[in-house]
């Protein structure tokens, strides 16, 4: 049975590899978080956000209270859907 693909607003741990300047091979890394965007290339992955929509439009600056990353696909070990 082949696996599901994750699809936006599913909850997800990632396992990926990403470059590392000066090492001389690529890390391991895992990363947590809400799945906000697709695209050909990669997965949108909030990580660090507000539980509740009014505190975020009561912040005055949610840009940076809040973290998205965008993890290439190709360089996806794993993704499992956790929620």
């Amino acid at each position: 049975m082949p696996k599901p693909i994750p699809k936006i607003g599913d909850v997800v741990h990632v396992v990926f590899w990403d470059h590392a300047e000066n090492f001389g091979n690529a890390l391991r890394f895992d990363a947590y978080g809400k799945i906000t965007d697709k695209t050909n290339k990669a997965y949108v992955i909030h990580c660090w956000h507000y539980h509740d929509d009014l505190d975020r439009a009561r912040d005055s600056s949610p840009h940076h209270n809040e973290t998205n990353f965008s993890i290439v696909r190709s360089a996806i070990e794993s993704i499992k859907v956790l929620k």
